[in-house]
């Protein structure tokens, strides 16, 4: 006599009585690697220590820090040309060309990113003018006076240059200092003339 097998079912809900609002999805856990991508370390704290050289002092270094944070508008930690712009207009309303102001980065600009960083500007403020200048120095300073490269100066770029310094030089002046460089009595500045003159200005500081 086959007995029937007493079995009892779980009793199941109607799919239409589940709210699906109501299922929550168990909190997923930071795996090392999103933990560590999340987190952003703070920036280094200023050490004037960290700049000195033989020639700046720790004093020196917490002055030209002042000065570097004021140009940088940007509070991005670098120099743009415009930021030097910005500076020449502040203290003495020059406005130098583009040219002459990627110039001066470039000349302090150890790793050719066209910005200045602050250990840059603190090599910047620290060469005193006239302690290295060299021939190629004094020729780059003719070519931005010369800016149409026709290998002399006028009179009238002394002219452009002296409007653009706000100097308004009288052309008695200009004059005078061509014929100062003007060996052959040309009346222009050729190259080895300029950088001749130029040596001689620096020999008598």
């Amino acid at each position: 006599m086959n007995k029937k097998k007493n079995t009892i079912s779980a009793p199941s809900l109607p799919q239409n009585k589940i709210n699906t609002q109501q299922l929550v999805s168990p909190p997923q856990q930071l795996s090392p690697t999103n933990s560590h991508q999340s987190f952003i370390p703070p920036e280094p704290k200023f050490d004037p220590n960290d700049y000195i050289t033989a020639t700046t002092t720790k004093r020196d270094i917490i002055l030209y820090k002042e000065i570097f944070d004021f140009l940088d508008s940007n509070n991005n930690g670098v120099i743009q040309p415009m930021d030097l712009r910005k500076a020449f207009l502040m203290v003495g309303k020059y406005q130098p060309k583009k040219q002459i102001l990627y110039q001066m980065i470039a000349d302090f600009d150890s790793d050719q990113s066209g910005i200045i960083e602050f250990r840059e500007f603190v090599r910047m403020m620290s060469t005193h003018p006239g302690d290295k200048d060299t021939d190629e120095d004094f020729i780059n300073v003719f070519y931005q006076i010369d800016q149409d490269y026709k290998g002399y100066i006028t009179i009238d770029d002394l002219r452009e240059l002296s409007s653009e310094c706000n100097e308004n030089l009288k052309d008695e002046l200009l004059l005078s200092i061509i014929q100062s460089c003007d060996s052959e009595g040309n009346g222009t500045i050729r190259e080895k003339q300029f950088v001749r003159y130029m040596k001689s200005l620096q020999k008598r500081r």
